[in-house]
């Protein structure tokens, strides 16, 4: 089985990169997001991601770090398929609530927080397999187009889109979203689950989002991040943390109040923030589905016993070659992380729900961030 440690990058100065200004040509680099293979050579590209974190150089990480967190979901989408659907994020529940009845309920106030509605433009960043896509298109009726740069799950996202008769309301497009091949204020709107925790460098993904959007237009993104209980000092708190990134595929975790600092640098006006996680009843805390206290058909494959289950006879089935080479150590590496997520969220140090909504400055008071 791989290791399943982190060695966390030290604090580096952002990388340089070939600036622009609006209108201006762009150098942009080609995107290989996916580089085929067998899900043992992908499972040990994402395993480089130990390595690329521990180095001093972040550009390699701006150049790297994006293709080895798409090999990571070539290697987990179909575990993630299997245990949540089609919406591969965490929600503040109410008691009685299930998940899914919960994620629901989170990406409609999202919509109602974007005032999403016919003929708005709004992008996903991050779309996963579309399912929070799919959703808000249905109940908004806006036409979105989901970035993200994993081929297989593009392609899962537009066969989902199709069977929901959503075809021309929901787009996909394969791309770094630290450099999107759209014009300047191509949205009304943006919104991310869960997505921008996996940029190498966050202050380049929010810049690039502030372009996509129109001045005036508002944002929405709900993040992970470390909360103020989080203590750098603390040695258990620390190896918590470690093995949320590494199996997660998500280096160098902000604090929240980075993370609202980030998104003012970028150039946007934050209206507010606040940690989703806190708004869960106290007996259906944001982990309760990786605990075990979930009952349902639905939710077996997420619970400790399901997920050992799984892991045990994915290791089986590999070994009888029925399914492919790394798939067992891959089950074995998810159910390390969901017992780190579960750990985290028992001490308080870390939150998946961290949501900022904010606005681009109109035309008027619009200043171009500084380092674009």
């Amino acid at each position: 089985m791989p290791r399943v440690g982190f060695r966390r990058a030290p604090e580096v100065e952002p990388p340089g990169r070939t600036d622009y200004r609006a209108g201006e040509p762009r150098n942009r680099r080609f995107v290989e997001a996916n580089s085929g293979g067998s899900l043992r050579e992908a499972l040990d590209d994402f395993l480089e991601l130990q390595d690329l974190a521990a180095a001093r150089d972040a550009d390699r990480a701006v150049r790297g770090q994006p293709q080895m967190v798409s090999r990571f979901y070539d290697v987990v989408t179909w575990f993630y398929e299997y245990a949540w659907g089609q919406s591969f994020h965490f929600a503040p529940r109410r008691t009685g609530e299930g998940l899914h009845a919960a994620q629901r309920r989170q990406e409609s106030g999202v919509g109602e927080l974007l005032e999403l509605a016919p003929g708005a433009r709004v992008a996903d960043l991050g779309c996963g397999v579309g399912g929070p896509l799919i959703h808000l298109a249905k109940t908004t009726g806006a036409s979105i187009t989901g970035l993200n740069l994993n081929a297989y799950q593009i392609e899962r996202g537009r066969r989902a889109a199709r069977r929901a008769g959503l075809q021309e309301t929901c787009s996909f497009l394969l791309a770094d979203y630290l450099d999107v091949p759209l014009a300047d204020g191509s949205f009304d709107a943006a919104y991310s689950f869960e997505a921008i925790c996996h940029a190498p460098d966050t202050s380049l993904c929010l810049r690039e989002l502030w372009r996509l959007v129109k001045p005036g237009g508002r944002i929405a993104l709900t993040e992970w991040c470390l909360t103020t209980v989080f203590d750098g000092k603390d040695p258990v708190h620390r190896d918590i943390r470690d093995r949320v990134e590494f199996g997660n595929a998500v280096p160098n975790l902000p604090m929240t109040s980075e993370f609202v600092a980030a998104v003012a640098a970028a150039g946007f006006e934050v209206l507010s923030s606040r940690d989703q996680a806190l708004e869960s009843d106290s007996d259906s805390p944001w982990y309760r589905s990786l605990q075990g206290r979930d009952v349902s058909l639905a939710s077996l494959a997420r619970i400790p016993a399901g997920r050992w289950f799984t892991a045990t006879a994915t290791g089986i089935l590999e070994r009888l070659g029925v399914v492919p080479s790394g798939a067992g150590d891959a089950a074995r590496i998810l159910n390390a992380a969901a017992d780190a997520l579960v750990e985290a969220g028992e001490s308080g140090i870390f939150t998946p729900c961290f949501l900022v909504h904010a606005r681009k400055p109109d035309s008027a008071d619009l200043r171009v961030p500084a380092g674009t």
